[in-house]
């Protein structure tokens, strides 16, 4: 695949997902399942890596994965993700009352209806598998090949600001544009730091380790705005 080619189609898969959700959100039943339809792109790095790049299925899961790398940065990590969990929960008690938590618990109800057993469910599985997700296909994938193909400085502002807009549009209309602009640039800012992560350590071990620190910090705000705990 030509320089210009593997461009247009990385770019293509930045803006994807955000279409994808808010087509789901208009025109599908809004239910979870459906909502999360658009995380079936983020396996294009297999079928990329398969096709363009001749690799086996296990030589696609499985690159950029180092543990070696991940267990002797283990400490460091861990400082870190406590550190960015503790940034999410800060903001979230600071900025609570600005917050109209009714509608964001009716939102969140209309898509599943929550107790306490499914919120269970959906937050180990947001927290192990979706972060997995997430890391392979911004940082592995996106990240890694951008930073191929043009300058280091675009690569990390174009993916920071895409992996922010993939997560605002799942809840846009959920807050006032100040919030939702704070939202977004706390997010880019999440993401920047992802990125570097990724380009310091090489290893998506080490950027999933770090990703589920904050998600245990959003399912922990979940379970606080349901009155769960």
């Amino acid at each position: 695949m030509t320089h210009k080619k593997q461009l247009l189609m990385l770019l293509s898969l930045i803006i994807f997902p955000p279409i994808i959700i808010v087509l789901s959100r208009e025109i599908l039943p809004n239910n979870y399942f459906f909502s999360s339809l658009y995380k079936l792109v983020f396996l294009s790095p297999i079928i990329f890596a398969m096709w363009s790049e001749k690799k086996s299925w296990k030589q696609a899961l499985c690159q950029n994965f180092h543990f070696s790398i991940f267990k002797k940065n283990i400490l460091r990590l861990t400082s870190l993700g406590l550190f960015l969990a503790g940034i999410y929960l800060t903001s979230f008690f600071i900025f609570k009352n600005f917050l109209d938590i009714n509608t964001i618990t009716d939102k969140l109800s209309s898509l599943i209806d929550i107790n306490l057993t499914n919120l269970i469910f959906i937050g180990l599985y947001i927290i192990i598998f979706n972060s997995l997700l997430e890391e392979y296909f911004w940082r592995g994938f996106l990240f890694a090949k951008l930073d191929k193909l043009i300058k280091p400085w675009q690569a990390y502002l174009i993916t920071s600001i895409a992996f922010s807009f993939h997560h605002v549009m799942f809840y846009y209309n959920w807050f006032n544009l100040g919030f939702f602009l704070l939202a977004t640039f706390g997010l880019t800012v999440y993401a920047l730091i992802m990125n570097y992560i990724f380009k310091k350590y090489q290893d998506l071990f080490s950027c999933w380790y770090v990703h589920i620190f904050a998600d245990i910090a959003q399912i922990f705000i979940a379970f606080k705005i349901f009155g769960l705990i």
